[in-house]
């Protein structure tokens, strides 16, 4: 049985990956739909690559039947000075929760759980972070007690007056929810309030 296709985006990546596809056997690999923000590019791309059904939006495409939904997504960003990043996702897979920063000078890792991190390995030297103590040791999340240090940086800010975080601004801040907002919107993934 074929694995039947769905392409998200009419860009040129998707145009290239489309062409590869064609060179495999239609047995195995069948392209059977693509979905853009813009239908008319979507068409244009479906009458490009001979793909019987187009969608002006991966909503759209998400419920087509005849299209499997990668619950895996991977997220490649662009920062201004030739920086790039990349996020991989699964709601199927285990992942290592894991964060590395590469540059010039070395390699920095920060270890599972990346989200509050015990541990930080730079340059291949090891460097622990012990939580604080709390007296319930069952919390929801591991390392949790990480919070503790949220908690006194948010004192600390408004002790001195403070409106936002010098750590971590108000713009930082929305600039990871838009991105955020951007990829759930790039994947199709809805929830109730957004038909309001």
């Amino acid at each position: 049985m074929a694995l039947r296709w769905g392409i998200v985006s009419a860009g040129l990546i998707s145009s290239d990956f489309t062409t590869v596809l064609r060179t495999l056997p239609r047995s195995e690999h069948q392209v059977v739909a693509v979905a853009a923000r813009d239908l008319s590019r979507a068409k244009e791309f479906a009458r490009k690559h001979d793909i019987p059904k187009a969608y002006g939006s991966y909503e759209e495409l998400a419920k087509d039947p005849n299209v499997g939904v990668d619950d895996t997504v991977t997220v490649l960003l662009q920062y201004p000075g030739e920086i790039h990043a990349s996020f991989t996702c699964s709601i199927a897979a285990q992942l290592s929760n894991m964060a590395f920063v590469s540059g010039t000078k070395g390699m920095a890792q920060i270890l599972d759980p990346c989200w509050c991190p015990t541990e930080l390995v730079v340059k291949g030297e090891r460097k622990e972070f012990p939580l604080p103590p709390t007296p319930c040791k069952e919390l929801n999340f591991i390392n949790g007690a990480g919070m503790v240090y949220e908690a006194r940086h948010v004192r600390e800010c408004l002790r001195k007056g403070l409106k936002e975080s010098p750590v971590i601004p108000l713009a930082e801040s929305e600039l990871l929810a838009d991105i955020l907002e951007e990829v759930r919107k790039a994947i199709g993934v809805t929830f109730p309030q957004d038909k309001r």
